[in-house]
């Protein structure tokens, strides 16, 4: 399987962010072309390499969404790694699963009735059985959002 990566990179100076995304066989056949103007070039840090989840949307580790669920809209970061996942609404504990999944940036928000719009159990949550997503940035991009959404 030839797995999309993003590479983002800041410019020491102005602290502009600049992505590069490439496949893995790119990387393996020409990883300096695959790369460049920013791996050999000392003005620019690379803060963040992140695996694709949804290509045709776009959407990688470390991005932003906008979730739509039955229980109302919130803010979520895609994650990739080890999480609770409960689907059972409480009823058992929580399964230790891993790969990407959504966690809401801000579990505690209400909706306008004052429910809870994320439940304990959805907090974190498998990104293959969110039903409706768009994504809206990264953490690097969009830090006001994430800054409101807390």
């Amino acid at each position: 399987m030839n797995r999309l990566i993003r590479y983002v990179f800041k410019h020491k100076n102005t602290g502009k962010i600049e992505t590069k995304r490439c496949y893995l066989s790119q990387l393996e056949t020409n990883p300096t072309e695959a790369l460049a103007p920013f791996v050999n070039n000392s003005n620019y840090d690379l803060i963040s390499r992140d695996l694709c989840f949804d290509e045709e949307k776009g959407v990688f580790v470390g991005d932003l969404i906008y979730v739509n669920n039955w229980f109302g809209n919130y803010i979520a970061s895609v994650k990739f790694g080890e999480y609770d996942q409960d689907g059972s609404g409480d009823e058992y504990g929580p399964s230790k699963c891993f790969g990407f999944y959504a966690e809401a940036i801000d579990p505690t928000g209400t909706n306008e009735d004052g429910y809870v719009i994320v439940p304990d159990y959805l907090v974190q949550d498998t990104m293959l059985k969110l039903e409706s997503y768009k994504r809206i940035g990264t953490i690097y991009e969009n830090i006001e959002q994430r800054e409101e959404s807390k």
